[in-house]
């Protein structure tokens, strides 16, 4: 687990440790046995990129059902079409999911309850990165980056929990893997002192596009640390995953800098994994990786936290957050849904 693993995580945030990952050593292949018959899996942000991608690895394991993600239903059901032309005798189906809104994801969480008898794989896929401050435009009007990598997040997992338990007739383990990213490795959180550590992310004048999304990825770690403590993993084994820098992905949709398309181009050119790889990563986190992975940062081995939550002080901001965050998303009975289902 990585909560062991404190001797490994300075090294583990260096540029050179990740240059080498990113350069010199391959995703392994999926162990040639595994497979999901009679399975159901999920995975959001679906429709490009990387989670186009681990759909098609999943589908080659033949589940009985592949639920895709998606803001654009056109698009997804374009997406899928695709992949029907590849795996005719496959059943997917694509679901609305718009992470920037809590209405969506309760709604689509509401969806699965209704029509789902089990949800085995749930890979949480969907994130963005913005240059630019923006807003979301309901509830507490949250900075957009911190909504959809945390907050939306966070509420998403919530709400799947009882899906992802076992049942008499399913009684193994469910996975719930969220992507998460390298770019939390090195930092730490600053104590807002009296103020609220959610609110303190939601300023104009300090907003750092990279550093935002960065910080937004250390929220989700801590967040899943925090609740791999809540949860046993004899029902629902929670981990992160990270796939690396990947070359071929809509991550920076919105950036609309010719100089910043032309660095980042050049970047993930250097260093940058094919999608077909990268996104087999995710199947190592919510498939082949075990127990022992519950609570940790994983891609296809488990890999150090974020250094800063080995301390004292980033232990107490798990807390804070963690705290903060069932208070924030209380509309949905996200503390009531903890007590009474685990």
């Amino acid at each position: 687990m990585s909560t062991q693993l404190k001797q490994q995580a300075s090294y583990e945030a260096t540029f050179f440790h990740n240059f080498w990952k990113q350069t010199l050593s391959r995703v392994p292949v999926i162990p040639p046995r595994t497979e999901l018959a009679g399975k159901t899996v999920l995975v959001t942000g679906a429709n490009v990129g990387l989670g186009f991608e681990a759909v098609r690895n999943f589908l080659r394991l033949r589940p009985s059902l592949v639920i895709m993600g998606v803001r654009s239903v056109d698009k997804g059901e374009a997406a899928a079409a695709a992949l029907l032309r590849e795996f005719p005798d496959a059943r997917i189906e694509v679901w609305e999911l718009d992470m920037e809104s809590f209405r969506s994801v309760q709604a689509f969480a509401a969806r699965a309850e209704r029509e789902l008898d089990r949800l085995h794989v749930a890979v949480l896929n969907a994130g963005l990165g913005k240059l630019k401050f923006e807003r979301v435009d309901e509830g507490g009007c949250r900075e957009v980056t911190i909504q959809v990598n945390y907050l939306a997040t966070a509420l998403l997992s919530f709400l799947l929990l009882p899906k992802l338990r076992p049942t008499t007739s399913s009684p193994e383990s469910g996975r719930l893997s969220i992507v998460n990213s390298g770019a939390s490795l090195g930092l730490s959180l600053e104590d807002p002192g009296d103020g609220r550590l959610l609110d303190s992310f939601d300023r104009p004048d300090k907003f750092d596009g990279l550093g935002q999304y960065g910080l937004s990825k250390l929220l989700v770690m801590m967040f899943v640390a925090k609740l791999a403590r809540t949860i046993n993993a004899e029902e629902v084994i929670v981990n992160c995953t990270d796939p690396g820098a990947t070359k071929g992905t809509a991550f920076f949709r919105d950036v609309n800098s010719r100089i910043m398309n032309i660095a980042l181009g050049a970047f993930m050119g250097l260093i940058g994994r094919r999608t077909e790889d990268a996104s087999r990563i995710y199947l190592h986190s919510s498939l082949v990786l075990g127990k022992e992975s519950h609570g940790s940062w994983t891609d296809w081995i488990i890999r150090a936290w974020p250094k800063t939550m080995y301390t004292d002080k980033g232990r107490q901001m798990g807390e804070r957050l963690w705290d903060e965050t069932l208070e924030e998303l209380k509309f949905a009975g996200v503390k009531e849904k903890l007590q009474k289902d685990l």
